[in-house]
């Protein structure tokens, strides 16, 4: 075991979530304003709405909490990745093959759960609280106002943390789970098994510097937009679970029938433009930073099994 993977991971997530946060409030603000007078439908009336509030209350409100969060998330992520690797393929004298690339990835997607979930839950529900702001379009008419308010508005993680467990005791961060849990152990699977076969492929034809920056950036950017294509109705219906906190939805199954209902299965893919636009930089940026610390911390902590590999190539 190594701790190599765990201090790559953190740094990279970090990274990944100060690039992606404006982004994310974006998407959501559309997953859960989707029905009646103030729905958002368009990517650019969501991203006005939003940046109308400001950086701090608008564009990176809540984001402190997940940048911290998703180091630990993503340490997790990928330490247990690269371990479980290791223990499918111990000698690390051939190449994973594409079954343990992607089972790995499950078990990693499956390991930052438990930690992900209260994560997410406080980020999204600080993020639903911007108060929204009309398209100029939409404020001609005497039914709609300017700024739209939330009923309730916390002013940081801290506070949001101590209403959701004194409202909702320690079940009101695990909210979605379920979902969580169908939307990230097969995508986190594909995840890393684009990401590896990409990287793969552009070293074979030399399209790529020697350290590796550009097949990094590609690689990383198109396995973060292939892996959220096929969970989209997952990732909405997470959302809008993990900001009820009024007892709306009694589970998965009620709120996607309800919200399939009220706003057709098209509603099921709210915020795709939005998410896809996010993935590539996102996760460019985040494989990068993972890549580049990963290949220099193994020069200083090198793996016992590839010290090993190294002195029977070299014998």
């Amino acid at each position: 075991m190594t701790i190599n993977e765990y201090i790559a991971g953190a740094v990279a997530g970090m990274s990944g979530v100060v690039i992606g946060h404006p982004f994310d409030t974006t998407k959501l603000q559309m997953q859960i304003r989707t029905t009646g007078d103030h729905k958002l439908t368009r990517v650019r009336d969501a991203f006005a709405s939003v940046a109308a509030q400001g950086l701090k209350n608008g564009l990176f409100r809540g984001m402190m909490f997940p940048v911290v969060s998703y180091g630990l998330v993503n340490s997790m992520f990928f330490g247990v990745y690269g371990n479980t690797i290791r223990l499918l393929e111990p000698d690390h004298t051939v190449r994973p093959t594409n079954s343990q690339v992607y089972l790995a990835g499950c078990v990693a997607g499956t390991s930052q759960l438990l930690v992900a979930c209260p994560v997410e839950v406080i980020k999204c529900t600080l993020q639903a609280q911007i108060p929204l702001t009309m398209p100029k379009s939409r404020i001609d008419s005497p039914l709609y106002s300017k700024i739209v308010k939330p009923r309730t508005y916390y002013k940081g993680p801290i506070e949001a943390s101590r209403r959701i467990f004194g409202n909702e005791g320690v079940l009101g961060f695990y909210k979605g789970m379920f979902v969580m849990f169908m939307r990230d152990v097969p995508s986190y699977g594909l995840y890393l098994l684009s990401y590896e076969t990409l990287h793969k492929y552009l070293f074979h034809h030399g399209l790529t510097d020697k350290k590796g920056v550009i097949a990094a950036i590609i690689a990383g950017g198109l396995a973060g937009c292939a892996s959220w294509l096929g969970i989209m109705p997952f990732d909405v219906i997470k959302s809008r679970l993990q900001v009820d906190h009024g007892g709306r939805y009694k589970g998965f199954w009620d709120c996607a029938y309800l919200s399939v209902k009220r706003g057709g299965f098209a509603v099921l893919f709210t915020g795709t433009s939005i998410t896809i636009l996010r993935a590539f930089p996102v996760n460019a940026v985040t494989f990068l930073v993972y890549s580049q610390m990963i290949r220099e911390l193994n020069l200083i902590n090198p793996h016992p099994s590839v010290e090993k590999a190294a002195q029977t190539a070299s014998g």
